[in-house]
């Protein structure tokens, strides 16, 4: 059975008038963003353990295109089948004005292979209107969803924050200011008056993922550039852990290095020269950054042991 849905701002919403409680949780609300959840843990997507192809859609309170709703239990949603490859499925609040007493429901659109907003989600206010909530991908012969992009977006006293960057894919009125992961983006017209998000605010820092037998030092920061967000490596990788055979014939991953939050889609590799210092080292080798997370680095003259306590820097930029 489907949850039930508390509603105010439908025009035949029955039994449910506009009240003084109505409009004190809406006020503050509707207005600050197009679509909107109270809480981190409001109408919160996650998989149902056990449940093939399930997700649960938590109890919480949301807002959409002038209507504000409350369920006081979760919705289940049992997503379809695939027979190869992965689905990205779309869940959502789908406010619907179109009855004669006008309802809010969770539903499920099937998407694509590519993991975006699919293109069967509506977005007419007044007729039917979609609130994204999260993206889900269907895998074929798993039965538990294989990823979850959390689209929640939360809006009050002046700003909007998000957990992810696919929010830009609804949230695209002009003037739409909205901060992500670190990164406040505002949606501005551009060349020929095309509209293009851009990256305000100031430096954010990163703290380096590490490994077992090393230990990092130093930050990664990321600084707005235009449409863009510039990441600036500047970190000591030292060797902890034992010794170890380097050569010149092939490379050796040695740690993940990037955070995930500012990892690129579309990662170019950063070849940087290396010198390696320390315990017996001293030796010119090549490192290699690349910007889906991992280092490997390589000798440039010969084999050599790459001890314990021996350590290098990396400094370089990139953009995603």
């Amino acid at each position: 059975m489907a949850v039930t849905f508390i509603s105010h701002g439908y025009d035949t919403t029955t039994g449910n008038p506009y009240t003084e409680l109505a409009w004190a949780d809406a006020h503050p609300r509707i207005g600050s963003g197009s679509y909107g959840v109270r809480s981190g843990g409001d109408w919160k997507v996650t998989a149902v353990a056990g449940a093939d192809r399930t997700v649960s859609i938590a109890a919480g309170f949301g807002w959409g295109s002038g209507v504000i709703d409350k369920t006081v239990d979760n919705d289940t949603i049992q997503l379809d089948a695939i027979t190869s490859g992965s689905r990205w499925d779309l869940i959502v609040a789908r406010r619907d004005w179109t009855p004669t007493a006008g309802e809010t429901k969770f539903m499920k659109i099937n998407g694509g292979s590519v993991k975006a907003i699919p293109g069967g989600r509506s977005m007419i206010p007044g007729g039917i209107d979609d609130q994204p909530l999260a993206l889900v991908q269907v895998t074929a012969g798993q039965t538990q969803p294989t990823a979850i992009v959390d689209l929640r977006c939360w809006a009050t006293n002046g700003g909007m924050v998000a957990k992810d960057d696919l929010v830009k894919g609804y949230l695209n009125d002009l003037g739409t200011e909205v901060y992500i992961n670190g990164i406040g983006w505002r949606y501005l017209p551009g060349a020929n008056d095309v509209p293009e998000w851009v990256a305000t605010g100031a430096v954010t820092t990163y703290t380096p993922v590490g490994a077992t037998g090393w230990t990092v030092t130093g930050d990664i920061s990321v600084l707005p550039a235009g449409t863009k967000r510039q990441v600036t490596v500047d970190v000591t990788v030292k060797r902890t852990g034992a010794a170890f055979s380097l050569g010149s014939d092939a490379w050796e991953f040695i740690l993940p290095l990037i955070p995930t939050a500012i990892q690129s889609t579309a990662p170019v590799v950063k070849y940087l020269p290396a010198l390696i210092t320390g315990g017996s080292n001293h030796i010119l080798a090549a490192a290699a950054l690349n910007p889906n997370g991992a280092v490997s680095i390589r000798s440039t003259s010969g084999s050599y042991l790459f001890t314990t306590n021996a350590l290098f820097t990396l400094n370089a930029t990139y953009y995603i």
